[in-house]
């Protein structure tokens, strides 16, 4: 199905009382690509021969997917969507429209609760090497209140819409960690006690409003 035809089959299943309208997105060769969009929220509808991919986005996110062979509900699960519509009611009426508890936060504006939350029961393990400095962390009222990331180190962003960190905390050796400076360098080296207390000073004009 070419682009035009996608998105004059979605258009069609639309009330025409409606201005919303379906246009076309932007896609790689071969893949047609309808999008219906107001104001931050979109959603992206990809043809998938005979089905129907679709990605629910907001404030540049995506917070839900979902896959259906029937085109008047695809139809309607968008518009509802941009009309402003909660993830949970709209998969309760789509049942095919999927979205994580993460996505389900940053909907409720608990996103960073949740995270640490995820965190937390990620380093149950006692050995986990980073257990120390999130237990403490965590209870930390001025750390608590930034949106923690957890891979090869432990890091810390403004809020749960930054794509950026303000600081990155590797494992030197089990019950030692460290933050590089630019040059490479050492900027501060300690136990978990000792990197809460620095990253509290470092960051505490920096607490999100």
């Amino acid at each position: 199905m070419s682009e035009k035809s996608l998105v004059g089959a979605l258009n069609g299943e639309l009330d025409h009382s409606l201005a919303l309208k379906f246009t076309v997105g932007i896609a790689s060769a071969g893949t047609a690509v309808a999008v219906l969009s107001v104001g931050d929220r979109f959603a992206n509808v990809i043809d998938n021969d005979g089905s129907y991919l679709l990605s629910f986005n907001w404030k540049e996110r995506q917070q839900a997917h979902g896959q259906t062979s029937d085109i008047s509900h695809v139809a309607d699960a968008a518009r509802r969507w941009v009309e402003g519509s909660g993830l949970e009611d709209l998969a309760a009426d789509h049942p095919f429209i999927k979205f994580s508890g993460l996505q389900l936060a940053y909907e409720r504006g608990t996103a960073a609760e949740y995270q640490w939350a995820a965190l937390l029961a990620s380093v149950e393990e006692e050995d986990h090497i980073f257990r120390d400095l999130i237990l403490l962390a965590s209870r930390d009222s001025v750390l608590n209140r930034f949106f923690p990331r957890l891979g090869h180190r432990f890091a810390l962003s403004v809020d749960e819409y930054s794509n950026g960190i303000l600081v990155a905390v590797f494992v030197r050796r089990p019950g030692r960690f460290v933050i590089f400076g630019d040059d490479d360098g050492v900027e501060f080296e300690g136990d978990a006690a000792q990197m809460v207390d620095y990253l509290v000073a470092r960051l505490r004009d920096r607490v999100p409003r």
